[in-house]
């Protein structure tokens, strides 16, 4: 019997709860999520993955996960799956993720880009009192011209909405 054979008999000896809330891992959402998704409490659907990773014999939640939707055929690898991306091990040598011993992840992959580094927060301070010559002082003058049109244009047009409305209820 291959392993895909023993995964599927694995799966089967599943009741209707685990492979419910299997499927929810599968579709990354978290016990608490799961939980209100199904209407349970949270520790119940805790319960019911550590039984089924005793069944599937899995290490992990989500190789539990994984290992059930490839044996029910709802597991579709898609182009950025990081089990089908190469990586190097500390030799620099390059094997596939699915020959690791740890290629059971449905962890999102980690964005490079760390958004609470807060560069985009900063840009109105820099663009306003920037010194280092980044924004030149005409492009400083334009962005606020341009701003203080556009508030401009907001609040006259509020001004005519409401004089239009204030006609409407008058009449």
């Amino acid at each position: 019997m291959d392993e895909s054979d023993l995964e599927v008999s694995r799966v089967a000896k599943l009741t209707a709860k685990q492979r419910e809330c299997l499927h929810l891992v599968v579709l990354r959402k978290s016990s608490k999520e799961i939980a209100r998704i199904l209407g349970i409490s949270k520790p119940a659907v805790d319960q019911r993955l550590i039984s089924a990773r005793r069944v599937l014999e899995a290490s992990t939640r989500d190789e539990a996960a994984l290992i059930y939707a490839r044996a029910s055929g709802t597991y579709d690898r898609i182009l950025y799956d990081p089990a089908g991306v190469p990586f190097h091990d500390e030799n620099g040598a390059e094997q596939q993720q699915d020959e690791a011993a740890d290629s059971f992840i449905l962890e999102e992959v980690s964005n490079p880009y760390d958004f609470a580094t807060g560069h985009d927060r900063d840009v109105w301070p820099q663009i306003l009192k920037d010194t280092g010559g980044h924004w030149g002082a005409a492009q400083r003058i334009a962005i606020i011209v341009v701003l203080t049109i556009g508030i401009l244009a907001i609040v006259l047009i509020g001004l005519s909405v409401s004089q239009s409305l204030s006609s409407l209820v008058a009449n």
